[in-house]
Order: C-alpha cells, then structure tokens, then sequence
C-alpha cells in the first residue's frame, strides 16, 4: 500500500522505513520566544519555482523563522500545510493541481505553529492567486469505533516522572514526552508483503492519521476514546486484514459509512490570474 508522504510539524503515515509519529519533541520545536504576532503584519520571504526534483521525490524543512518544500505538486503542498489527507483538498483545476514546485518561506522572527500555518496559507493565496475556504461535502467514509470501549491490547500510556520534576526542578523530558507511531513491513508496493504498526503514547486522532493515506476512503475517528495509548497492530497484508486486525487486537471496528467531511475548497481568487501564475501554469 503506497501512500504519498504527509509531514509538516508531525510525522504520521504508513511507509515501509520505521518512522516516528505524534507529539514532537521540544528541540524541534520553535523556541518559547516564537512570537504569536497577528500573521498579516509579519514581513517573510518566499521563493517558488519550478521543482527541481525527480518525479517522486519531495522533501519539507520546517523550522520556527522557515519553511522549505521541494519537489510537491500544489494540491498536496496545500495538504502539507494544513497537515490533513490530500483527497480534503477541493481543486478542481486539475492543471494547477498537478504541477510541481520548489517553495521557501522565510521570516526574520521565528513563530509558533500556528502562526506559520497561517503565514503559508495567505503566501500560497498570494502567490497563485488562490482561494482557500473550508467548506462541507458528504463523502464516502470509513468510520473508526470502539462500541465497548478500548480493546485489552489498549494500554493507557503512563508518563513516568524524573526525580527533577517531582521535586518541581523540571529538568530534561524523558522519552516518554514524544509520542511515536512506527510502521514496519517489507516494500510497501509489494501487495503480498507484511506490515505492523507500534504505536507508543500517541493518541487516536495521531493513529487515525497514520492509517488514512494508504486507506481507500477517508478515515474519521468517531472512538470518543481521549488520552494517549500504547499498543500493536500484527502484520497485514492488505486493507481488509488491517481491519479485521485492528478489531480483533484493539476492539476497533471500521466501517463504511457517508459523512459529512470539513474540505477545503480551493478556486481562483479573481478571474484573471495573476502573472505568477501564468508564467508557472
């Protein structure tokens, strides 16, 4: 099951190389000064250009003063900013879609996240002459449940404690502050190859994240289970074991379903495009 990479301040996703996934640890983060200025005011540098890169190769660099994609069509690096599966991305201009770009975004101040989001998503606007609006669409759904609960195989992550921060000294984050999703298997393009899935202090909106991309449909977390988890998913080799897997291990059940989904509906701006556009379209 081959799956397009999906990673902005998170890692999730089903690939064949181990890779961790959740909470991020605070070395990667933007520094506590990151500012949380009104985005609009702030001044930031961004470069576009046709990619560079060979036909499925892409790469992101984030940082709290930067942002630099490589080698992303625009529906995907949209995505890849608002950290959600490419097929919620309403493009019906096929053409602008597919084309793929290199694009840094620069600031003299770092950021929290938030902030950056916003910065990337009025640059992308600006740059293509675009419109980003959330809007709802029903949609043919995979629903995750868990009727009776979390299954036995669920186990409730527990935090452990340094002696620093129970005598309120604080001190250094153990390991046990970065949540960590890895997925194991053979060459993910090989149908009859094996996967499996640790998942160690991540939450379920982290897990469902994980699963969607190589799924067939969308994947909505309906479990209503809060809190972080530790626990296996056994090999698969296909979508359906996965599923009979994740019910028979985890007490989780998915099902087909219509729902409806928060997309994000991209169109042009104005009518005419801006020259930017024209010259990269």
């Amino acid at each position: 099951m081959h799956r397009a990479p999906f990673l902005v301040w998170f890692s999730f996703g089903l690939i064949c190389l181990p890779v961790a996934a959740g909470a991020q640890s605070d070395a990667s983060r933007p520094h506590s000064k990151a500012v949380r200025e009104d985005h609009a005011a702030l001044p930031y540098q961004v470069q576009i250009a046709p990619t560079s890169q060979p036909e499925g190769s892409s790469s992101i660099e984030t940082g709290g003063d930067s942002w630099v994609a490589r080698g992303y069509d625009l529906r995907t690096l949209i995505a890849q900013i608002f950290s959600i599966d490419a097929r919620r991305i309403d493009f019906p201009n096929g053409a602008a879609a597919s084309r793929r770009f290199d694009i840094t975004v620069s600031l003299p101040v770092e950021v929290d996240e938030d902030t950056m989001q916003r910065l990337l998503a009025d640059a992308v606007e600006k740059q293509f002459g675009l419109r980003i609006a959330p809007e709802s669409r029903t949609m043919d759904v995979y629903v995750l449940t868990a009727q009776n609960g979390p299954g036995a195989a669920m186990k409730r992550h527990v935090t452990k404690i340094s002696a620093a921060e129970i005598a309120g000294f604080g001190g250094a984050e153990g390991a046990d502050a970065t949540g960590q999703i890895t997925v194991f298997g053979q060459d993910c393009t090989d149908k009859g190859s094996n996967t499996g899935i640790t998942v160690e202090a991540s939450s379920m909106s982290d897990f469902r994240r994980t699963l969607e991309p190589d799924l067939d449909r969308v994947l909505l977390d309906e479990t209503h289970l809060a809190g972080s988890f530790d626990f296996k998913v056994g090999n698969y080799t296909s979508q359906q074991e996965l599923f009979r897997e994740l019910h028979d291990q985890l007490g989780l059940s998915v099902t087909a379903a219509q729902r409806s989904v928060t997309v994000l509906a991209v169109r042009p701006a104005a009518a005419e495009k801006p020259a930017t556009l024209q010259a990269q379209l």
